[in-house]
């Protein structure tokens, strides 16, 4: 198939379009900014210029984009996009419904949304990892022997922080009642159930928040609320608490672009390029974490995907999505809380055997199942 990928800052892509060329299809890429997921008029034109000639049977983005959607629709042309951060605002859109979208979620709590709406378009497809490229990258062990890595935002620069100013102090009570709350929930999300009508209706006098160019829904401010603003609060609190928790009991090495200031006894490094230096660490390091930002509540993050795929050994939060994909203590580890991630960390950086062998099975329960070309098969044929 002649295929269109409209690409834009996102790591994945690099191993989507190499594995749609290496299944025989014809990829031609659109790079160029889209100042709104809704309606562009100038991306509009600039994607309608390659539309018009009839070279393309699909076109692909990595998330959705209404405004994507609402041009294919309008030339019947078939729009396939895989989300990779949930959920997305640009979904809550009638476009959804356009007959041309195959619209694939990587958590199943957004298909089940979705599905309960009558959107058959939206399909579930978890996301994937590419071990036989980061295999061939993985040169220098020595550079990264660390007991724990973490590679990540820790948000100090987060929406929470810069709006709780607007508001009285009751609100302010509230939102911090809110976060206390999800910090002690392992494995779900409470803040969109914390967020009851009343307290949405006093947010609108407060905050003027639009998305795109709509003004929000309550039930879309609930969700933006949620999400985009609390959940980015809550990740910055449980991130920092967790490493400084570890630190105390454990050789933690942090790489990272965030403010740093309230980290304890942990040795923080510059970030690492995702492409080639990121596996390194996650294929050197005894213990890599994922910790999973509370708006994703069913589904599997890439930083799973990653890990796994530099055969390193991974300790996560629980979603649960993992039991279905992977065995847990066999292929990778899942921790409840942070009295459980310290004990759990302390055995397995004194249990090499075990880590070596549950690192291996991972990688190859990865390969087996979860790789790019599988997720382009079913995407694509």
């Amino acid at each position: 198939m002649n295929i269109l990928v409209y690409k834009w800052d996102i790591f994945t892509y690099e191993d989507i379009i190499n594995e749609l060329k290496k299944q025989g299809h014809l990829v031609d890429v659109l790079a160029f900014p889209v100042s709104s997921h809704i309606k562009d008029e100038v991306f509009e034109e600039k994607l309608t210029k390659y539309i018009k000639t009839d070279r393309y049977d699909i076109v692909f983005s990595i998330n959705y984009f209404t405004t994507i959607s609402n041009i294919c629709h309008k030339y019947k042309i078939n729009y396939i996009s895989w989300t990779c951060d949930a959920p997305l605002l640009s979904m809550r859109n009638s476009s959804v419904y356009n007959p041309e979208n195959s619209i694939y979620v990587f958590d199943k709590k957004e298909y089940e949304y979705f599905n309960s709406i009558g959107a058959d378009t939206v399909k579930y497809l978890p996301l994937a990892g590419s071990p036989k490229r980061i295999s061939k990258l993985i040169k220098n062990k020595d550079k990264y022997l660390y007991d724990i890595s973490f590679v990540g935002n820790l948000y100090d620069k987060n929406r929470y922080d810069e709006m709780i100013n607007a508001l009285p102090p009751y609100l302010c009570g509230y939102m911090d009642a809110a976060i206390e709350a999800q910090l002690n929930v392992s494995g779900g999300n409470i803040l969109n159930i914390m967020l009851t009508d009343d307290i949405i209706d006093n947010l609108h006098q407060y905050i003027d928040v639009q998305s795109e160019n709509n003004s929000l829904s309550d039930s879309n401010l609930k969700l933006h609320f949620a999400t985009s603003v609390l959940s980015y609060k809550v990740a910055s609190i449980m991130r920092t608490n967790t490493l400084n928790s570890l630190g105390s009991i454990a050789d933690v090495h942090l790489f990272t672009t965030s403010c740093t200031d309230n980290m304890h006894r942990i040795t923080v490094h510059p970030p690492v390029r995702y492409l080639d230096e990121m596996p390194s660490v996650f294929a050197s390091s005894k213990i890599n974490l994922n910790m999973t930002i509370p708006n994703i509540e069913n589904g599997i993050p890439l930083r799973v995907f990653d890990i796994l795929s530099a055969g390193g050994f991974l300790m996560t939060d629980y979603r649960p999505e993992i039991e279905n994909l992977f065995d847990i203590n066999k292929d990778l580890v899942v921790y409840d809380g942070t009295d459980d991630l310290v004990a759990k960390v302390e055995y397995y950086l004194r249990h090499d055997k075990e880590r070596e062998l549950i690192s291996a099975n991972g990688f190859d329960k990865l390969q087996k199942l979860h790789t790019y070309s599988h997720r382009i098969n079913v995407m694509f044929n």
